[in-house]
């Protein structure tokens, strides 16, 4: 499945996230890693993330992803909730 998402966060900081989420916390192994483009994988699926940078250090991200779901869920509501609390502190 293959979904894509705005999130009010720089590239770069959605990607750290993407590392630190999937690989550190979930231990998923990153077996890709280009500008913009990380596929994480093991036997029970994998996720890719796809960032390209838009307008004012926003990010559009897509997901595609097999045997993750809650997963990315997660990590999504992880970044919109970062993204409001950035913006907030911004105001």
């Amino acid at each position: 499945m293959a979904e894509t998402h705005p999130f009010r966060l720089h590239p770069d900081e959605v990607a750290r996230q993407a590392r630190l989420f999937f690989g550190e916390q979930l231990g998923l192994p990153l077996v890709r890693d280009l500008a913009g483009f990380m596929r994480f994988e093991d036997v029970h699926g994998f996720v890719e993330i796809d960032i390209r940078g838009d307008a004012n250090n926003q990010s559009r991200v897509t997901f595609q992803y097999q045997g993750y779901e809650q997963e990315v869920h997660q990590f999504r509501r992880l970044l919109a909730e970062q993204a409001e609390e950035e913006t907030r502190q911004g105001e």
